[in-house]
């Protein structure tokens, strides 16, 4: 299995390799630079008497068609004895992969940082990177699925001790773009 060090120098060699990688157009076309993505997820017990859900937003604006920048944002509650409620907030960037003739499907890769919050964790910053991968539908529309991997810091002096010690969050949902 690949080791923490080895996937984040991974995704940052890919982040730089990919600015030189491309020199078509995205499958937008460049007046469509704002995006929004919406997901969410739920779980209950069998006889709906406990459970809880999560929701997760994005708005990213594309700089260029291959650049991306984002801030996401989201909110958990569970009620599973105890109730409790977990938010993060991160900014991110990405960087899209043209892939295929129609270019349907937008592999991306990128990196984050945020912060961790709630009842249901403990306060901290978290940074990582991430893939993922974009399927239009249509020329505005697409679903998407993502895997992130963060690593979980107090400050700055901790984030190298704390490479080893994250998590992964993974996500779909559907996406537009205007």
């Amino acid at each position: 299995m690949f080791g923490t060090k080895t996937l984040v120098a991974a995704a940052i060699l890919a982040l730089s390799a990919g600015s030189i990688a491309s020199a078509q157009s995205n499958t937008n076309p460049p007046e469509r630079q704002w995006e929004l993505i919406l997901g969410g997820a739920g779980s209950s017990s069998n006889d709906f008497d406990s459970g809880g859900f999560n929701v997760n937003g994005q708005l990213g604006y594309y700089f260029t068609p291959e650049w991306q920048v984002n801030l996401r944002q989201s909110l958990g509650y569970s009620d599973f004895g105890d109730s409790s409620w977990t938010g993060a907030t991160r900014l991110g960037v990405d960087y899209h992969f043209e892939f295929g003739q129609d270019q349907r499907f937008i592999p991306y890769v990128g990196a984050e940082i945020g912060y961790l919050y709630g009842d249901g964790t403990n306060d901290t910053f978290a940074a990582g990177p991430e893939a993922g991968v974009k399927a239009y539908v249509n020329d505005t529309t697409f679903i998407y699925g993502s895997v992130l991997y963060e690593f979980l810091f107090d400050s700055a002096g901790d984030a190298d001790s704390q490479l080893d010690d994250g998590q992964f969050v993974y996500g779909v949902g559907i996406g537009f773009r205007w």
